[in-house]
């Protein structure tokens, strides 16, 4: 096969090696620079060239060549197995003290967006404190903000194993206010509470600077109690900051989440009654009763008891009656309520009947002869002017549950409606029907 030629005075594919192993150096660089920049068949093989890459060589040049062939390369190409600026800068993750500091900020300033976030996880590599300084100053300091991309999966999740993770926490704090980056900032702090021992006088910080917000999400999500619509951006922040402070093993904690206990909304209370029983205080039974009387607050506090395996002392410890039905109801009624379903819960839901299948220890279903968990079916109905009110009672289904509510090992809960009408299948052909959708017998 001839080798892939380029045009005059550029090398050809065939000149450069392309298997596994092969070092990254200076001229390769330039030369793939120069295929980036030319026609369909030019960046294929420059983008095959990259992929090969598993290392730098020893020259201290190609740290900084790959830098500014990944500051300047061409937009990624659609259906591209790779983006050839990120490739590059990722190749330098393996080595990242080999990257000087200084040229990491100068690229960061002209990447585009894709390229400054593996800069980012490039600095959170290092193990030295010049590189938490440099990675404070990129996402704290004025100016430099502007430039933050959005977050993805993992971003800095590197940092936690340095020896001066506590440096960033109130960097992070300050992006967990941050549009687009709450959820992923309030993540990264969990772990840092989780898997460093942060100082006493560091965890109060922490939970001094989250305080703030937390009271001003819980009074909004109060207010919405009384709106057509639940604050759902809002409780799903609560819920992220509920989760770091249930692991912040300091007194300062608890008068947050006692907070959040008190909320008008009952979703946020369940929250609250399963994280705080997890820390080993108790809970008064009128808040656990609060957060199980409406079906879609019931859901949260049973998943967030049987996770922790508080069930049994908390929920019957209040003197409620748990079931596998009355867990079947929440959760498909949760379910409904998200938006893009029903977008609200509905006004009306009955129990119809249930289908029992045997459970083995694996959580595989085998067949129906033994009563060990269920199968629940339920018709529900909402009331005008909700776009779902011409249909009547619909069908939806949750399950499995044993009858003491918990979920058997191995197994996922399912909870799903199809939104057919009652009338049109007998209550067999519903289960039948749902367990197609579903892919099971």
């Amino acid at each position: 096969m001839r080798p892939l030629r380029l045009g005059p005075g550029r090398s050809t594919l065939g000149e450069m090696e392309t298997q596994r192993g092969t070092r990254c150096g200076v001229g390769d660089v330039a030369r793939v620079r120069d295929w980036l920049a030319g026609g369909p068949a030019q960046r294929s093989a420059a983008i095959d060239v990259i992929s090969a890459w598993r290392c730098v060589d020893d020259d201290p040049a190609t740290p900084s060549a790959l830098l500014s062939a990944a500051v300047a390369a061409a937009p990624r190409s659609p259906g591209a197995p790779i983006d050839p600026p990120v490739a590059m800068v990722e190749l330098l993750w393996a080595t990242p003290q080999v990257v000087a500091l200084d040229e990491v900020e100068a690229a960061y300033l002209l990447a585009s967006e894709p390229v400054r976030r593996a800069l980012l996880d490039l600095l959170a590599r290092r193990r030295d404190p010049e590189a938490i300084v440099v990675l404070r100053h990129i996402l704290a300091d004025q100016g430099w903000t502007d430039l933050l991309p959005l977050p993805a999966p993992g971003l800095l999740a590197a940092v936690l194993g340095h020896s001066q993770a506590a440096e960033v926490v109130g960097v992070l704090v300050a992006l967990s206010f941050r549009p687009g980056w709450e959820a992923h900032a309030l993540w990264l702090l969990r772990r840092l509470v989780e898997e460093t021992e942060l100082a006493s006088s560091t965890l109060v910080d922490l939970v001094d600077a989250l305080d703030p917000m937390l009271e001003v999400l819980v009074e909004r999500c109060d207010a919405a109690m009384a709106g057509p619509e639940p604050a759902w951006r809002d409780r799903r922040r609560v819920h992220s900051m509920v989760g770091l402070l249930e692991r912040v093993e300091h007194p300062v904690a608890d008068a947050p989440l006692a907070r959040v206990q008190a909320s008008a909304d009952p979703v946020l209370n369940a929250w609250a009654v399963a994280a705080i029983a997890s820390r080993g205080a108790g809970v008064p039974w009128d808040r656990v009763w609060m957060a199980a009387h409406e079906p879609a607050s019931r859901a949260e506090l049973m998943d967030g008891l049987d996770r922790r395996g508080l069930l049994e002392r908390v929920f019957d410890g209040a003197g409620l009656v748990r079931s596998g039905v009355a867990r079947a109801e929440a959760d498909l009624v949760a379910w409904l309520a998200r938006p893009g379903e029903l977008g609200c819960e509905p006004d009306e839901i009955e129990h119809l009947a249930s289908r029992r299948v045997r459970v083995g220890d694996d959580g595989d279903p085998l067949d129906r002869r033994v009563d060990e968990a269920a199968f629940h079916l339920f018709r529900f109905r909402t009331r005008a002017p909700h776009w779902a009110f011409a249909r009547g009672w619909m069908i939806g289904a949750a399950g499995l549950y044993r009858d003491d509510a918990t979920v058997p090992v191995g197994m996922l809960r399912v909870a799903l409606s199809l939104y057919d009408c009652e009338d049109e299948r007998s209550v067999e052909e519903h289960f039948d029907s749902i367990a197609s959708a579903l892919g099971a017998n």
